[in-house]
Order: structure tokens, then C-alpha cells, then sequence
């Protein structure tokens, strides 16, 4: 069977980004019509929501195919290790022993600040899509997806003016020696420790399909802005990551098993809370590559 677009429906939630889609299997073929819709609807609410998704590795490598190559994410030294890890294409994220446990690196249970996917790559991710195989009975914690495309539209001009030109350095937090879920610093022109990467991009990122004008800043990285005042660039920045976080810029999805989200990695940030750490909590991911940001 292949669906048509008009046996799909796409209910926008409501919320300052997210739309759920409804009247489709994504383990089968989608007509050309249909993934159009979906890549039109990505593009219009920046996350879609499809329930009820029973998903092989494969088969959410097939249908994430459909919206570009996929991401393969470069080795690195896990702390307390010595030999690089690999990431395999479906990251499993866990927090409990699977058949995949190997590549688990610690229990996932504690607090995810806002961060965007792959900021600290030359080329970050598009998007990604996080498959829910099994959750606790009560779902566990919600993830919130905030909406960097109207944080930047709702910030006064004078604002605007300062941080058009800015370029932000992004480095990542999985180097060996650091705790994975430390509180972000700003970087204030630090170098690097071992195992980590950086990447520099524009603080104001312009989106590759739509044009439209993004914050492109994380809550849970180190950063700090090129060739700019350390004191006054940490007071911006700590300004800019309370303004990105406000509620009226968030949808919060509470997890059911069969969810299958896709979101725009260029145009949000996402948020877990911590939870119960021997809670059974597996999720699936694959990334999308994207482009150089501009």
C-alpha cells in the first residue's frame, strides 16, 4: 500500500511550533505527493509528530532518507575510555541495558538543557528523528522543542543591529576528561580540552529552505562570540539563553511508545528534564546531514 496525500491529515498543535500527522504508516512507501506535504509541513512547523509508528533500525533509516543523507556522527574518546567510539547510524539513547548497551556510555536520565543536535560540527545536522521504543508507565518526562525563528523575530531592533555580523564558536561537551552534563560556561576564548571539537557559525543563521532569520544558540554548551568583548559577551549571551527559553516559545511532547518525532535541528533547541534513574527510558535516533549554516 502506498498512502496519498489525502488520506493524511496535519493538525498543527497549537503551540509555537508542531504539527501532528495523522493517517500514516512510515514503515511503508510514501507517494512523492506525500513526502512533499511532510517536507512542506517541516518546513511550516519546524517539528511533525507521527503516533503509532512501529519501526526496524532500517525501516527509520528508510523513511528518514526521504528528507536527506544520513548523518554519520565522527568517532570520539568516551570519557573513562581510551579507543574512539563510532556512533552507530540509529543511536540508541538509553537509559537501561539493551542489546545495544555497548554503545551507551553512561545511564540517560539526567537533566538535557537546551541544545540543538550537531551545533559543534562544521556542518550540523538538518534535523532529527527520535523513534520512543519503551518508556516508563506514566511516559516519562516530556521534551521541549523552543522555536529559534520567532525567539529571533521577537527581539527588539537594537538587538538585531548588535548580533547581525556575530559569529558564535560552539564546542561540544562529550571530551574525555568532561562531565557530560556539566552547566555551560561561556568559553571566553579558552582552548580546547581533550576530545573536544568546535565549530564556528553565525549567531543569526538565515534557514536554507525558507530564508527566514534564526537565533542559532544552544543553553547547554560552551560558547563564546569571535573577536568580541569576553565581560560583554557573556552578558549577551546569558541574556540571549533566558530569552530563547521563554514558554510562550515552547511545545512540550509527552512521550507515548510508538511516537516518532522529526524536527528542524536548524531552527530549534530541545529540553529533557531528569527523571527517576531506574526508569526504563529507550528512544532511537537518526540525523539528517545538513549544510553550512549562512
Amino acid at each position: 500500500m502506498t498512502f496519498t496525500a489525502t488520506q493524511i491529515e496535519i493538525t498543527p498543535t497549537g503551540k509555537a511550533l508542531g504539527a501532528i500527522v495523522t493517517g500514516l504508516d512510515v514503515s511503508r512507501p510514501l507517494a512523492p505527493e506525500v513526502v512533499l506535504q511532510l517536507k512542506q509541513a517541516w518546513r511550516d512547523h519546524s517539528l511533525l509528530i507521527f503516533k503509532n509508528q512501529k519501526l526496524t533500525d532500517e525501516q527509520q533509516i528508510a523513511f528518514a532518507s526521504y528528507f536527506g543523507d544520513i548523518l554519520q556522527q565522527p568517532a570520539y574518546v568516551r570519557k573513562g575510555e581510551t579507543e574512539p567510539y563510532l556512533p552507530p547510524l540509529v543511536l540508541t539513547l538509553a537509559n537501561a541495558a539493551t542489546e545495544e548497551s555497548s554503545v551507551n556510555t553512561i545511564p540517560n536520565h539526567r537533566a538535557l538543557l537546551p541544545h540543538i543536535d550537531h551545533d559543534w560540527l562544521p556542518v550540523p545536522s538538518s534535523g532529527s528523528l527520535l523513534q520512543a521504543i519503551k518508556l516508563p508507565e506514566d511516559g516519562g518526562p516530556d521534551t521541549t522543542w523552543f522555536n529559534l525563528i520567532q525567539a529571533y523575530d521577537e527581539l527588539d531592533e537594537a538587538t538585531k543591529q548588535q548580533i547581525a555580523d556575530l559569529q558564535l564558536r560552539h564546542i561540544n561537551f562529550y571530551g574525555k576528561h568532561r562531565d557530560e552534563y556539566a552547566t555551560p560556561n561561556y568559553a571566553a576564548g579558552r582552548t580546547l580540552e581533550p576530545g573536544e571539537r568546535v565549530a564556528i557559525h553565525p549567531l543569526v543563521r538565515t534557514h536554507p529552505d525558507t530564508g527566514k532569520k534564526i537565533l542559532y544558540l544552544n543553553a547547554a554548551g560552551d560558547v563564546d562570540i569571535v573577536d568580541y568583548d569576553h565581560a560583554a559577551g557573556e552578558k549577551l549571551i546569558a541574556r540571549l539563553r533566558e530569552h530563547i527559553t521563554q514558554p510562550h516559545l515552547a511545545y512540550s511532547h509527552h512521550w507515548s511508545e510508538g511516537d516518532l518525532l522529526y524536527w528542524d535541528n536548524q531552527a530549534t533547541a530541545h529540553y529533557r528534564p531528569a527523571f527517576a534513574s531506574n526508569a526504563t527510558r529507550i528512544l532511537k535516533r537518526v540525523s539528517i546531514q545538513g549544510s553550512r549554516p549562512f
